[in-house]
This record gives C-alpha cells, structure tokens and sequence, in this order.
C-alpha cells in the first residue's frame, strides 16, 4: 500500500466512523469470534495488550472488560474511529493512539497484540506479522482475522459476467495466509465463511462506503456510472443478494 493510499484508506475510514456501528454487523461477529479465540489461551495476569486497527471498538468492548487489570492500548490509522473508540470504550478506560500498525513506533514486550479485520489493508503482510511477533514476551499471543479471498465473490461474478474488472482488493487464501506467519513460531490457522442479505445491489454498495471500505485496489479504477448500474442490475436479477465474507483467523504465541 502506498504511502498516499493509505492516506486515502485512513481518510476513508476517518469519514466513516461516525456511521460505522450502524452498518457493520459481520465486523461485530467476527471480532466476538476472535474475543473468544483470544479468552481460550492462558494470558498473563494484568496482560499488557496492543490493539491494531481498533475501529470503533467491536474487539476493545468485548474483549477488554474479561481481562482484568489489562494495560490495553488501542490504536488505528484513521483519527476519527480512535475517537469513536474512545467515546464508546468500556471501563476502565484503555489508552489510544493514533499509529500505522503496520510500522508500530513503540517498544514491547506485550502479552497479547491482537487485530480484528485490520490485516487485509496491510502492505507487507509476512513482514508486518514478523514485527509484530517481536514486539510479544515470552508466551504472548499474536491473534487476528482478515478477510479472505472468497470475500465478495458474487460481487466478483457480476463483474466478470459483464467482462468487467472489479476494483475491490484481492484478498489472500487460507494457504497464503498460513504462510505469512513466522514459520519459527506455533501457529494456528482457519476460515470462516459469513454471508449478508440485501434488499438491493445499491443497498449492498452503500453499506460497503458507509464503513470505509470502498477504496479500490492498487491498480484499479472505479466503475464508470454506467458499467455501475450494469453491475447493480445484474445482481439484482440474481436476487436475493448475497454477499459473503471470507473470514480468516490466525493464533501465534511466542516460544
């Protein structure tokens, strides 16, 4: 990711954040599904924890409150979701920062660093992992979801049935993403697939703007308005209108 498409993604998600809960039920389910992956490995006492990519706080409000005594940092790149965190954090409250998790200027160790469908806007993968494994102690767990590459795939299928090409970020499989991860360390990973309903193709497209996360891919354009209403008709012929998320999850804890 560039250094001015992450201006873009951090500007987009900035806007969103006032909306966000509204439209992000699978964010929620996912970050439940990783609170309980989490509570499921024995964590120090009073764990000191990092928080990439917090959102609005789907992760810090249903996992913060079950580790008693947690020094919990909370960051992401967009200001106005650190803010929305804030706003809405349960008690007692963690600390914020605004930072790139994928370049995080501070020093560990932390027992846990954890990241809930922030991943999939990492640049470098393999490389941010291996930082962030450094930054864990002994016996700490790295702990995140992102999003697969079967994620939007009738988005896709419409697309491709048109001979067009979809801007929306090509996600990594299961394989690639079981590679990324420090081959040195004791890794656990597996998929989920959720889908969502729509009324309409356009009630679909909304949603993915009123949460951010529309930016194209490197490379690619927007739809022309035109080849748009193309796309929204043909899936609208297919009703109902689905769209799935591929959900991936990764567990890493340092020998």
């Amino acid at each position: 990711m560039t250094g001015t498409r992450k201006t873009r993604v951090a500007a987009r998600f900035h806007t969103a954040a006032a909306h966000y809960d509204r439209h992000s039920p699978v964010q929620r389910r996912v970050a439940a599904t990783l609170a309980r992956a989490i509570l499921q490995q024995p964590l120090a006492a009073r764990p000191r924890v990092l928080e990439i990519g917090c959102g609005t706080g789907h992760l810090t409000r249903v996992l913060a409150p079950r580790l008693a005594g947690a020094d919990w940092l909370a960051t992401d790149i967009a200001l106005g979701m650190v803010a929305a965190c804030r706003a809405a954090a349960p008690r007692p409250t963690p600390r914020f920062l605004v930072m790139d998790g994928e370049r995080p200027a501070l020093r560990g160790p932390f027992d846990l660093i954890c990241a809930s469908l922030a991943a999939q806007w990492f640049e470098d993968l393999p490389g941010t992992l291996a930082r962030l494994a450094d930054l864990l102690a002994p016996g700490g767990v790295l702990a995140l979801s992102s999003l697969g590459a079967d994620t939007f795939r009738e988005w896709r299928a419409a697309h491709a049935a048109l001979g067009l090409q979809a801007a929306t970020p090509e996600f990594c499989d299961l394989a690639a993403f079981e590679r990324a991860w420090p081959s040195e360390r004791a890794v656990r990973v597996w998929d989920q697939i959720l889908e969502t309903r729509h009324a309409s193709a356009i009630d679909f497209a909304r949603s993915l703007r009123a949460i951010g996360a529309d930016t194209p891919a490197p490379g690619r354009r927007p739809l022309a308005p035109g080849e748009l209403r193309r796309v929204l008709a043909w899936l609208d012929a297919q009703a109902p209108v689905r769209a799935t998320y591929h959900v991936l999850y990764g567990l890493l804890r340092k020998g």
